[in-house]
């Protein structure tokens, strides 16, 4: 089962949005990602160690908010 830490929220500038989060997978080590959007709408983008990936679809899961990164990972 995939663990999610505490979903911390950062604001950026122009209604940037930066939402935080320490994922555990099973036999894993915990992975630290932001998830970057703004509060307009319009591409998300997930920042790991390995690099950024824009999320496809990101409507699928909602308005970008913490239940959104929730979504992301069920």
């Amino acid at each position: 089962m995939t663990t999610l830490s505490k979903i911390t929220r950062r604001s950026g500038v122009a209604g940037q949005i930066a939402y935080g989060v320490t994922v555990t997978y099973p036999g894993e080590a915990p992975s630290a990602l932001t998830f970057v959007g703004s509060v307009y709408g319009g591409p998300i983008v997930m920042v790991t160690d390995a690099g950024q990936t824009f999320v496809e679809y990101p409507a699928r899961f909602g308005r970008f908010s913490p239940t959104w990164v929730r979504r992301f990972f069920a």
